[in-house]
């Protein structure tokens, strides 16, 4: 549904040709309801002073096409400028100012310091499920790990450098320092339900509640999230457990095991593709900022790139 900003339509607006076709952005402009996103976005500019040149929602799409396309500020500016569909999707006419790069600095500034850091995905996620997109039976849970926008600091000097809130851990043998990408997805589309960031050093299993919201029926997992206190959890709530079995030290796996782990993990390993398309296509192997508040923002605009692209292709279908 659009909700475009009011833009009054110029001499040079009814004499320019028509824009190119974008099937992607024309489609999610038709399908998403901005009206909820535009007054949390409102909400944020109370005072009379320090308001945008434009609209919230203007800054808050090109935020969008800025991670669906892997653009840095600048550049996000610049396709702005010269795309007419970018520039219809976003609601500016071609008289309009485009909001500059520092505007979109101090509108993620203004995001966090208002908390929707962490709520954007909630807003999109209300519709998918009105429309009934966003299936609550089967959960899928993972976790990527991000490596930090900056080196880590030296062995001598740990306080100098680096992110104040990344950590290191190792993986398969290999040193990581930077954060870690906790998911958990619906099973059936895919589409992210929750999500949270932690230093790279947090074990997996230690984020499994903070994504998990119990009302599902089923979770599936891999073998870093099995214990009992994780089966626990999800007998006392009469979900089914779908999380990978380990065996322990002087108790090997069964055969039968062996089975079930094999077909668990043919549902489990779709959750894969998020961080697939998130590291091939959108860059997402490393971070761009520094900070956890930031660097939080930054995992909740990639969720919704990934939902909002997620609904077309499901609407479309």
């Amino acid at each position: 549904m659009r909700s475009r900003p009011a833009t009054q339509l110029t001499l040079t607006d009814s004499f320019q040709p028509a824009a190119p076709a974008n099937d992607f952005l024309d489609r999610l402009d038709e399908l998403v309801d901005w009206r909820p996103i535009q007054t949390a976005l409102a909400a944020m500019f109370t005072a009379t002073t320090g308001r945008l040149p434009q609209p919230p929602l203007v800054v808050f799409k090109m935020l969008l096409l800025q991670t669906c396309y892997g653009l840095s500020d600048p550049q996000c500016e610049e396709q702005v400028r010269d795309r007419l569909s970018w520039r219809r999707f976003t609601g500016l006419s071609l008289t309009d100012a485009v909001p500059d790069e520092t505007t979109l600095v101090r509108f993620r500034q203004r995001l966090v310091a208002h908390g929707l850091h962490e709520r954007l995905l909630e807003l999109v996620n209300q519709p998918l499920a009105a429309h009934g997109l966003l299936v609550r039976a089967v959960t899928l849970v993972d976790a990527t790990l991000i490596q930090a926008a900056r080196r880590a600091p030296a062995k001598s000097a740990p306080t100098a450098g680096g992110d104040p809130d990344a950590d290191h851990t190792v993986k398969r043998g290999q040193a990581h320092y930077g954060y870690k990408a906790h998911v958990a997805a619906d099973g059936e589309h895919t589409l992210i339900r929750k999500a949270d960031l932690s230093a790279a050093s947090v074990h997996d299993s230690q984020r499994f509640t903070a994504v998990v919201t119990g009302d599902e029926e089923k979770v599936y997992a891999d073998k870093a999230y099995h214990s009992r206190a994780r089966t626990a959890w999800l007998h006392a709530r009469g979900i089914a457990n779908g999380i990978l079995r380990r065996g322990a030290r002087g108790h090997p796996l069964s055969a039968a095991a062996h089975r079930l782990n094999r077909a668990l993990g043919t549902v489990r390993g779709r959750v894969e593709k998020i961080f697939g398309h998130w590291k091939r296509n959108l860059g997402y192997d490393r971070a761009r900022y520094v900070g956890w508040a930031r660097n939080r923002l930054e995992l909740e605009l990639k969720c919704l790139a990934w939902n909002l692209r997620r609904w077309v292709t499901v609407a479309a279908a």
